[in-house]
C-alpha cells in the first residue's frame, strides 16, 4: 500500500530503504522531522517486506510516501523503485541506521551544484559514542575488492571523499539519470560503488561536508541468508568490474573456486546461477 503526502513545493527527496529496521527507521524519521528543511523535503520509505514493526513506525509518519515491496528485492531494485516516486531535483540516499543533525540536509543541499565541480555531498558521521564513524573508502579495484573502512582524517574540515557509500549521500537527480539510474545487474550491494564510480568518470567529486553532522547507530539483524549474501557481492563484485576494470569474468571465475575451496557450497551454488538478492528466492 502507498501513502502519499500533500501537494506541496520540493526540493529535496530522502529516500530510505528499510529492512527489518523499526527502531532504527523510527530514530531517522523522528530526525528528519526536525530538519530545518523539513517543508520542503519528499521522504519517501521504501519497505522490503519487513517482518518487524516497521509498517507500525511508518504509520506515525503519515506525510511521508510509504511503498512496501511484497519481497526482499534488493537495495538496487528498491530504490530503483523509490525514486520513481522522488519529486525533488536532488536525492539524499539516507540509511536508516543515520540520525542527521537538524543542519544536515540544508547543509549538504548548500554544496552540491547542477554542473559544477561538486556532484554529490556526505555527512560527517559519527558513532552514537562521539567517535568518529569508519565509513569512508576508496574505490573498489581488481587488486582490492574489499577497501576497508576509514574515519575522516579531519572531521572538523571538508574534505573530497571517493567512495562514502549510500549512507547520507545526496546527489542530484538529474546525475543519477545520466546514469540511467541504478544498474539493476546489481542486488543488495555494489550500486553505492558504482554511483562513486560514476562521479570519478566524470571528472567530479564527492564532498563530505562537516558540518552536515550525523549520528551512524548499530544495524539491527536482517536476517538474510549469508550464502545468498555472499553470492550478491560476488555477482555485483563481477559487475563492477567489468564495467570499470574490465576483469569481470576472472573474478567471476575465482571466487566459485575460492568459496569451493572453503566449502561454502551454498555460495556455490547461488553463483553459478548468478544469483543476487532481488526477491526471486522468497
Amino acid at each position: 500500500m502507498e501513502q502519499t503526502p500533500a501537494t506541496a513545493a520540493v526540493r529535496i527527496s530522502v529516500l530510505c530503504v528499510s529492512r527489518n529496521q523499526d527502531e532504527n527507521l523510527r530514530r531517522c524519521l523522528l530526525a528528519l522531522s526536525r530538519s530545518t528543511l523539513s517543508a520542503e523535503t519528499q521522504i519517501v520509505v521504501v519497505d522490503l517486506a519487513s517482518r518487524d514493526q516497521t509498517g507500525a513506525v511508518v504509520a506515525e509518519f503519515p506525510e511521508l510516501t510509504a511503498l512496501r515491496l511484497p519481497k526482499n528485492f534488493g537495495w538496487t531494485k528498491a530504490a530503483n523503485i523509490g525514486l520513481r516516486s522522488a519529486q525533488g531535483e536532488s536525492i539524499l540516499f539516507l540509511d536508516p541506521r543515520i540520525e542527521l543533525s537538524p543542519e544536515a540536509v540544508a547543509a549538504l543541499l548548500d554544496n552540491v551544484e547542477e554542473n559544477g565541480p561538486v556532484a554529490a555531498a556526505v555527512a560527517t558521521l559519527s558513532l552514537p559514542d562521539g567517535t568518529p564513524a569508519s565509513y569512508l573508502r576508496s574505490l573498489p579495484t581488481a587488486q582490492s575488492l574489499r577497501p576497508g573502512f576509514q574515519p575522516p582524517a579531519n572531521p572538523s574540515e571538508a574534505s573530497a571523499v571517493e567512495y562514502p557509500g549510500a549512507y547520507a549521500l545526496l546527489i542530484r537527480k538529474s546525475f543519477l539519470k545520466g546514469m540511467n539510474f541504478l544498474d539493476e545487474r546489481y542486488g543488495e550491494q555494489w550500486s553505492d560503488a558504482e554511483i562513486a564510480a560514476q562521479v570519478k568518470r566524470a571528472q567530479r567529486k564527492i564532498l563530505r561536508v562537516p558540518t552536515a553532522t550525523g549520528i551512524l547507530h548499530p544495524e539491527q539483524p536482517k536476517q538474510v541468508d549469508t550464502d545468498l549474501l555472499e553470492a550478491d557481492w560476488h555477482t555485483g563484485a563481477a559487475v563492477y568490474l567489468k564495467k570499470h576494470q574490465g576483469a569481470g569474468i576472472g573474478h567471476s571465475v575465482s571466487s566459485v573456486f575460492g568459496s569451493l575451496f572453503t566449502g561454502k557450497l551454498g555460495a556455490v551454488r547461488h553463483m553459478l546461477s548468478g544469483a543476487k538478492i532481488d526477491g526471486t528466492q522468497e
